[in-house]
């Protein structure tokens, strides 16, 4: 579900950036081998569950007749970074980003990537100032500080029950 998190929002910022494409989004850590060339840096930094959500859904660790648990929400928050030949095209693009997420509070079913669909739109922050501290953040991945995106997209993880999944018994040997 987490690559399918990443494809969705990639899809839509290539689909709406000028001069960007899915080639020109990277996803590896934001300070490893960067290159100038302009492109965005699309990173997965944590994923958490969506506790809100959760107990919202009274019974959702209960099955239905499939044998599917009924999802488990998690929050996946991505850093999204511009990096270019300059600061204003850095500038340039982050604003296009900005602009173009800005329009999505949520994301239409139709726009996700197909292993997400079928629970509906799903909801999306984005920021400019996340919570956490934004210094610590970077100075943790060992990047100097830079300007940046903060977006968090809440997915489902469904849980399918069979007797792959099923945890099995552990046989302990017997103590003489």
């Amino acid at each position: 579900m987490i690559p399918a998190a990443t494809q969705t929002l990639a899809e839509i910022l290539a689909g709406g950036i000028s001069l960007l494409s899915t080639e020109q989004i990277d996803f590896n850590h934001p300070g490893v081998g960067q290159n100038i060339n302009p492109r965005l840096n699309l990173y997965c930094y944590n994923i958490q569950e969506n506790v809100y959500r959760q107990s919202s859904c009274q019974h959702s660790r209960s099955t239905d007749n499939s044998g599917l648990l009924t999802p488990r929400w998690f929050d996946v928050s991505f850093l999204v970074s511009a990096w270019d030949f300059t600061s204003l095209g850095e500038q340039r693009l982050l604003s296009e980003a900005l602009i173009l997420l800005l329009h999505h509070h949520s994301i239409q079913e139709e726009v996700l990537a197909p292993a997400l669909r079928g629970h509906g739109e799903l909801a999306m922050t984005v920021c400019a100032i996340h919570p956490m501290d934004a210094a610590a953040l970077w100075n943790a991945l060992g990047v100097p500080l830079r300007p940046a995106l903060y977006v968090t997209l809440t997915i489902p993880l469904n849980l399918h029950i069979s007797s792959a999944t099923e945890p099995r018994p552990v046989n302990y040997p017997k103590k003489v």
